[in-house]
């Protein structure tokens, strides 16, 4: 039964069932474009590919191969594209490209490369270890324990990233940016009107950028802290728990300094916002022997 359902599939003869079990090869991607509702994919040990729906209404599951590619698309008894909620459990090798209009998607547990271009809805993505490429025109995206290297962007909402040591390039027009204890050697966060923050510890050979034309940068720093730090700021304030030690700095150009022994580099870089560095669990009050840089300091772009 498994290898006639397989043999349909690969064929491209429709599947009028709602839950739906097809043999796969390794090295095979899968693929489902413009698709719309919500899409839940989980990765599992087993080289099968299982499919269901959720739907009062018959559904028909198609499936079609071009070499590796294994394309997937669900339609009414009218032919029409549809998509209500689909679950899927796919080999946690696998590769997975999905495109959306408005689209929920969640994936977790994959290894393989994971590609997601959406138009409009929000995407969790939970232990991944690959390569990523995601991005919503307009929706947030949340992610934990991301291993690998991920490209995230979002047009306008919020980007939160947990508990990952994957390289990192983040990207927000208007929403916020938010990292919690990550462990990874490069940062690249960017957003044009939103908030960065980033909680967690730096990596003495650690490369981490935060930049924002119209918000915040905040980072609240846990021990032990050893960092060569620029700030570029334009418009806005720079304050600091640590004490500076700033080497060559001149009127109209960048701030450099180090903290403890140095090691991480780090750029902070805010238009018109402030630019904070903290202790990680204070209040924001300056720490004891700390205090803030000198009014000329804290401007440097503007002076």
């Amino acid at each position: 039964m498994l290898t006639i359902l397989l043999a349909t599939a690969v064929l491209g003869v429709p599947t009028s069932v709602q839950d739906t079990l097809i043999q796969v090869r390794e090295g095979d991607q899968l693929v489902l474009r413009d698709f719309s509702g919500a899409v839940e994919v989980e990765g599992w040990n087993r080289n099968e590919l299982r499919a269901e729906a959720d739907d009062e209404e018959t559904l028909f599951f198609h499936f079609s191969r071009s070499g590796s590619r294994i394309e997937m698309g669900v339609r009414d008894r009218k032919d029409r594209n549809r998509m209500e909620e689909l679950r899927l459990f796919v080999p946690s090798w696998m590769d997975l490209e999905v495109s959306g209009r408005e689209l929920d998607i969640e994936v977790r547990g994959i290894g393989g490369k994971v590609l997601i271009r959406n138009l409009e809805g929000d995407i969790i993505l939970h232990d991944l270890s690959g390569e990523m490429e995601v991005s919503t025109v307009e929706g947030s995206i949340d992610a934990r324990n991301l291993r690998g290297t991920a490209s995230l962007k979002t047009g306008d909402d919020d980007i939160t990233v947990l508990e990952s040591s994957a390289e990192l390039e983040l990207e927000s027009v208007e929403g916020d940016i938010e990292l919690i204890r990550s462990t990874t050697l490069k940062i690249d966060a960017r957003t044009t009107e939103g908030d960065v923050e980033y909680t967690g510890r730096l990596l003495s050979e650690g490369v981490y950028a935060f930049h924002s034309h119209g918000g915040e940068l905040t980072l609240n720093l846990e021990p032990p802290v050893n960092a060569d730090v620029t700030v570029l700021v334009y418009e806005g304030e720079f304050q600091s728990d640590f004490p500076i030690r700033a080497e060559g700095y001149r009127s109209g150009r960048d701030l450099r300094f180090v903290i403890g022994e140095g090691g991480a580099r780090v750029l902070l870089d805010a238009f018109d916002g402030e630019v904070r560095l903290r202790r990680a669990g204070s209040d924001g009050e300056e720490a004891e022997g700390a205090g803030r840089p000198p009014s000329p300091l804290r401007n440097p772009a503007t002076r």
